[in-house]
């Protein structure tokens, strides 16, 4: 037996209640029409409500009234002994909620009733939300009664404070960042060289968080970057430099001009996050690609670029005594120029790699008096201090005196001794000190008349760097092209490994030597080397 269509609502239920019927109830005559925006009728789920029940809806539900959904009236009545096979009669058809439409239903079961009995779930639905629960998406119900932000269905809120957007790179660190670097190379650790000359020591700042810069290829700035560079942040976009670098050597041949703009231009925190989005996205080592592309000197620049300090330092010394003979140029410019914590670092790592030490390796290729000055400089130097005793200085200057200029013959370890173990800024008062006493001339003329061979000269770079740095790499520079040929090994050491001492090795070169660094080099190097170096010099 079946029902006929009712006539505005539901007729009174015949006893033994509603037959099994497949697939739900059937549409009603002049029921609710779908609402724009809401939930599309359900199959298996309740019929459209007759004529008379709630108006149509523009845009979805109504907001609910203050304090949640209120109570419906009347429910469903409470059902006997669970649910039997048939359903129990109905009086008056299905009631209206007050308040508001009640919340859709997941397909197939049925809305919580308040004060009635809850409804079974079919198997694969969602039970009726509690408060609290997540809250309705875009399109259905509003938030009630003060409900927070809602997030959209299934994101989970955000923390206390919410997450601050990355602003593209690096964000600076606590107290921001320090401007000028110091000489060397490596800006200056705690307890690294005093300012000289317009090199101030930098304050040590935290670690940058790792970034995701467009593409999604998160790069990080090592900790020992973050010490060794202070002053630096990654502010071109490395997904394209990688890209552009990777495009340069594709194929036949090798696009140089990118390799040096994008090389030559880049600092050293710059170039590890190239190198890490290099390597994440085309699964190849930018080094080792750089290496098969390029050879000569030219692959001495662009490779030494993409070294950080520490393996530059280290290379160079292996490549100084590699082979017949040494250089000893790139011996002097690393040994004298770099501070405790980088010479400490410099020998483990050397160690690591080679078979031997450092020192035994200096004793190798070495012999005399130079022998014992490089094996010194490993060595640490006492502490700056801002006040030095002026007594005590006196006291060296007359010690370097008598060792040298005041007697007959030269005591040379007390050179050594005093020149590699006092701190810089103890050096400059008794070199200062120096010109005040007996023959009133420099200590650099003192040496220049006592001694002989590269023993002399690195006791002169000493006294230069103790008063200028910029002063010392551009003495050196000179003297990697003076002469018949160049020197291509140490002028890449020297103009790479301290580039960012640029404008003052270029001032002191002009001003000491009497034309431009950038025309030196120039006559002296030629090809993609040449393009390389003008690059790192600039005008």
């Amino acid at each position: 037996m079946s029902y006929p269509p009712p006539q505005g609502g539901y007729p009174p239920q015949q006893q033994g209640g509603y037959p099994p019927q497949q697939g739900g109830y059937p549409p009603q005559q002049g029921g609710y029409p779908p609402q724009q925006g809401g939930y599309p009728p359900q199959q298996g789920g309740y019929p459209p409500q007759q004529q008379g029940g709630y108006p149509p809806q523009q845009g979805g539900y109504p907001p609910q009234q203050q304090g949640g959904y209120p109570p419906q009236q009347g429910g469903y009545p409470p059902q006997q002994g669970g649910y039997p096979g048939q359903y129990p009669p109905q009086q008056g058809g299905y009631p209206p909620a007050q308040g508001g439409y009640p919340p859709a239903q997941p397909h197939g079961a049925y809305p919580p009733a308040a004060g009635g009995y809850p409804p079974a779930q079919p198997h694969g639905a969602y039970p009726p939300q509690q408060h609290g629960a997540y809250p309705p998406a875009a399109g259905g119900y509003p938030p009630a009664g003060g409900y927070p932000g809602a997030q959209p269905q299934g994101a989970y809120p955000p923390a206390a404070g919410g997450y601050p957007p990355a602003a593209g790179g690096y964000p600076p660190a606590a107290g921001g960042y320090p401007g000028a670097q110091p000489h060397g190379a490596y800006p200056p650790a705690a307890g690294a060289y005093p300012p000289q000359a317009g090199y101030p020591a930098a304050a040590p700042v935290a670690v940058a968080p790792a970034v995701a810069p467009p593409g999604g290829f998160t790069y990080v700035t090592p900790a020992s970057f973050v010490a060794l560079y202070p002053g630096y942040q990654v502010r071109c976009d490395p997904v394209r430099d990688a890209d552009d670098l990777r495009y340069a050597m594709k194929g036949v041949g090798t696009d140089e001009s990118t390799l040096i703009r994008i090389l030559g231009n880049r600092n050293p925190v710059e170039l590890d996050a190239i190198k890490q989005v290099y390597q994440k996205k085309h699964h190849k080592s930018l080094l080792d690609t750089v290496k098969g592309e390029t050879s000569g000197h030219f692959q001495q620049v662009m490779t030494s670029l993409l070294m950080d300090p520490l393996e530059q330092d280290t290379q160079w010394l292996h490549t100084a005594m590699k082979g017949a003979g040494t250089n000893e140029n790139i011996l002097m410019t690393i040994l004298v120029s770099r501070n405790n914590e980088q010479k400490a670092a410099i020998s483990n790592y050397f160690a690591r790699l080679r078979s031997k030490t450092l020192p035994e390796a200096l004793k190798d290729e070495l012999s005399g008096d130079f022998e014992r000055l490089c094996l010194a400089l490993l060595n640490p130097r006492e502490p700056d201090s801002p006040v030095v005793n002026p007594d005590v200085c006196r006291a060296d200057a007359e010690r370097l005196y008598k060792a040298g200029e005041g007697k007959i013959g030269t005591d040379e370890k007390t050179f050594i001794d005093i020149m590699t173990r006092k701190s810089w800024s103890h050096l400059r008062q008794v070199f200062a000190m120096y010109q005040t006493i007996h023959k009133c001339h420099t200590i650099e003329k003192a040496i220049d008349s006592e001694m002989s061979g590269y023993l002399r000269k690195c006791l002169i770079g000493i006294a230069t760097f103790a008063r200028s740095p910029g002063e010392f790499f551009a003495d050196m520079a000179r003297e990697a092209m003076k002469g018949i040929g160049t020197n291509d090994d140490a002028l890449v050491c020297i103009l790479v490994g301290n580039r960012f001492q640029m404008p003052d090795i270029k001032s002191a070169y002009a001003r000491k030597h009497g034309k431009s660094l950038h025309s030196a080099v120039s006559s002296e190097t030629s090809g993609d080397f040449k393009k390389s170096l003008m690059m790192l010099i600039g005008a």
